[in-house]
């Protein structure tokens, strides 16, 4: 029975009316709160009952019911989508209580007869895929993209996305040849792709309902109208009748919309951020001016002249989690100097700004690499010094919670780098001395042909969908000539073809996988050593104390540790005529790992070395990989990938017997008792309490690569930073040595930087260990000062 204006629901929500009714529920306004002086309007979905009386089909609907419930809940991060407020089960129906959002439906204008124009088009879908691209990276298929389930909201023009699909598909359970199933597919036609048809939905079925919509816009077609090759299956809809002319349309778009639709799921866009990337394509302009979110309707702007005027532009306004000194970004500690100091860079106030970070530089606690970083911008800015722009790309605060602390220190590493880098250039400036600029006394100093260097922090969150936005971002401030960045190889090839469309260097100082120089990208290079190579240097290592036969401990979904496992096995194994070892439990991501059953099995085994690679931005992976070398004791070899020399490494295995880590080697970039340039491990310890590791060697060399660049161009721009960096005659001097790349074949490092280290004691050392490079069997050889 329907609900009726004037009934109350729940004590609390009044019906006004009904708003609309489809096969699986109906929709109600209801006046919400009531007794509140407020009473807000908000939406009443009721979904039906199973058709089924099966307490066993019941159970499944009230469970689904709630799990559907958490996924809208789930929701709230990604604007333009109604918050769910409430949701409860009342007489055998289920209900949903959403935010009422004020506006037309697409429907309004889709269909009306009106051609939209291709500006519009692209404003259009790029709305929609905005707010998709977040949906999907909860995990979440919306199932029913139509225009009567967007709507341009009344507040700002934006589009809202409603009536999400899985949901409703509560009322269609049944038990069908015993299973209990859905009698009917979720979906509209003429908007659901084929996959849809049969209930195999995936993220990129939306995509489909999207570019239909797109195709409707700007051809003025009903979906009757839409035509079908009766081969393949493709979507005819570019086409002319005697009552209609054929659209004029730029082939750019015409080809976003074909694969948008294309009747194959694999010949489809993967994702919303792919399609995105590409309709920018569409609207960037070979020439200037910079086209203005004014312009083209979107929520950035795109630089099309990617030469930057040098010293002379007014500060941008960076969009949230950039910043150039404007806001602190490592959250997890706000000094109460470096606040005041961020405050008044952010109105202006250089001076007093430099002043601030100097005071929280010399004497709060820890030499903290974003205080210098912005301690030098506010510096340009003071003195009125002509500067170049980079910036970097670092996840600062991720997704797990249980991963922050070690993914905020391990981007300050990768940042103490660039900023010794940046600091060098600035202490070349005239009247960097007379500011009592730190490093004068120890670090080499050389401006860039007479300009500084000025760096924009980004925190990718090692999150996907912020990967891709921070690169939007990054792309779209035209005054950035090169990014280094990101840090880990999964979140590098989440946003490397962003900086590559759009022709922005892209430095990576820590992206390892193999992957991605397997097809070139013009606009990508790295000073970190590749999969395949620490992969070789493990397994020579293993050879030469007669290991034939490894099992490998990985996390199947990094792409580093899978291209690692990959590359490992088709050297140890078909080239070297090594064996791999199978095991139960080899995936160090999975919450049900069982450390002890890993070691029985792999121990079961004749002689079997382990090799471990967890993902090293998730603390539970590292705590498993821990945990295998302790239950291991000193019985197999152990070898292991860069990102276990690490301190909570050294605390692990503080107070354990030695014979624990007798048999265990790493591989890493870089050591500072092996490094080729003398000087750096000791200008580190000067600047940062320490000599440095591989996050920081690396980090340096991406930086001074860029600087290099910079250096070597008369007039630098994106373009120029590319082919100079590509150039056979490139070559740059870094912590880790000689730094050039194979362009044009790829941008990997020629002269790869390697070394395997071993840990040994040494009392005076934290926790009374060390790692030292492998040649060194204990501390007194290696030079360490232990007694």
């Amino acid at each position: 029975m329907c609900l009726n204006p004037g009934d109350i629901l729940r004590d609390r929500y009044q019906i006004i009316g009904q708003l609309g009714e489809g096969g699986f529920a109906r929709t109600y306004t209801a006046n919400g709160a009531l007794g509140s002086p407020e009473n807000p309007l908000c939406v009443v979905k009721e979904i039906g009952p199973p058709q089924s009386n099966d307490p066993d089909v019941l159970h499944r609907a009230q469970v689904q019911f709630e799990t559907e419930a958490e996924s809208l809940i789930s929701l709230e991060e990604c604007s333009r989508i109604p918050r769910l407020i409430e949701h409860f089960q009342e007489q055998g129906k289920f209900y949903l209580i959403q935010e009422y959002i004020a506006g037309n439906p697409l429907n309004k204008e889709i269909g009306s007869g009106r051609l939209f124009k291709e500006s519009e088009v692209i404003d259009l879908l790029q709305d929609i895929l905005e707010v998709l691209d977040c949906v999907h990276s909860q995990g979440i298929i919306h199932r029913d993209i139509k225009p009567s389930n967007l709507i341009r909201r009344k507040l700002d023009g934006k589009i809202a996305v409603i009536d999400f699909g899985a949901v409703k598909g509560i009322s269609n359970l049944a038990i069908q040849g015993g299973q209990i199933t859905q009698t009917r597919v979720i979906g509209t036609d003429g908007y659901m792709p084929a996959e849809q048809g049969i209930n195999q939905p995936r993220f990129n079925s939306d995509i489909y309902a999207v570019g239909i919509i797109g195709i409707q816009a700007i051809a003025g077609l009903d979906i009757e109208d839409f035509l079908n090759h009766k081969k393949t299956g493709e979507l005819v809809w570019h086409y002319s009748t005697d009552d209609r002319p054929m659209v004029q349309i730029s082939d750019k778009l015409e080809k976003v919309l074909n694969k948008m639709v294309r009747y194959h799921f694999n010949h489809r866009y993967q994702s919303a951020a792919d399609v995105l990337q590409d309709l920018r394509s569409v609207v960037v302009s070979p020439s200037p001016p910079i086209e203005t979110a004014a312009q083209v309707g979107v929520e950035y702007s795109i630089a099309s002249d990617s030469r930057t005027p040098v010293g002379s532009n007014p500060r941008l306004v960076l969009p949230d989690n950039l910043s150039a000194g404007e806001r602190i970004l490592f959250t997890s500690s706000r000094p109460r100097l470096k606040q005041r100091g961020v405050e008044k860079f952010a109105a202006s106030n250089s001076e007093q700004a430099f002043n601030l970070f100097k005071q929280s530089w010399d004497t709060e606690y820890g030499k903290d690499p974003e205080t210098l970083v912005y301690l030098n911008n506010a510096f340009l800015e003071v003195s009125n010094a002509p500067y170049y722009t980079i910036a970097v790309a670092i996840p600062i605060c991720g997704r797990r919670p249980d991963s922050f602390a070690l993914l905020g220190a391990q981007a300050k590493e990768f940042l103490r780098g660039v900023a010794q880098a940046q600091t060098e250039v600035n202490l070349g400036l005239s009247n960097a001395s007379d500011r009592d600029f730190p490093g004068r006394d120890f670090l080499p100093s050389q401006a860039i042909n007479g300009k500084g260097l000025k760096v924009i922090i980004a925190d990718d969150g090692n999150d996907e969908r912020k990967a891709r936005q921070r690169a939007i971002s990054l792309v779209n401030q035209p005054e950035i000539l090169a990014v280094v960045g990101h840090a880990s190889s999964e979140m590098t090839m989440y946003a490397v073809d962003i900086y590559n469309n759009n022709n922005l260097v892209l430095m990576s100082p820590g992206a390892a996988t193999q992957e991605l120089t397997d097809e070139p990208k013009k606009f990508f290079f790295r000073t970190q050593y590749t999969s395949s190579l620490i992969a070789k240097d493990l397994a020579d290592y293993l050879l030469a104390k007669n290991q034939t036969q490894v099992a490998i401990l990985y996390n199947q979904e990094s792409p580093f540790s899978a291209s690692f496992k990959e590359e490992y096995t088709t050297y140890f194994r078909d080239r070297k005529g090594g064996k791999i070892v199978c095991i139960r439990d080899f995936d160090l991501f999975n919450t049900d790992f069982n450390a002890q059953r890993a070691i029985e099995e792999i121990q079961a085994n004749a002689e079997t070395a382990i090799v471990l690679v967890p993902d090293p931005h998730v603390r539970g992976a590292l705590n498993s990989a821990f945990e295998i070398i302790k239950l291991n004791a000193d019985r197999n070899w152990i070898a292991g990938a860069w990102m276990l020399m690490c301190p909570q490494m050294l605390e692990f295995v503080s107070g354990q017997p030695q014979m624990l880590f007798e048999k265990l080697i790493l591989s890493v970039g870089w050591h500072p008792l092996n490094s080729p340039n003398e000087e750096f491990p000791q200008q580190a310890r000067s600047l940062w309490g320490e000599e440095g590791n591989t996050r920081i060697a690396s980090g340096y060399d991406a930086a001074r690569a860029l600087i290099k660049a910079l250096e070597m161009q008369q007039e630098p721009s994106r373009e120029g930073m590319q082919r100079t960096l590509s150039s056979p005659d490139f070559s740059a001097w870094g912590a880790t040595g000689t730094i050039q790349f194979n362009s044009p074949e790829n941008g990997d490092r020629k002269n790869h930087p390697s070394d395997l280290v071993h840990i040994v004691e040494c009392p005076k050392e934290r926790f009374g260990l060390a790692f030292v490079p492998v040649k060194y069997p204990t501390a007194k050889a290696a030079g360490l000062k232990c007694d």
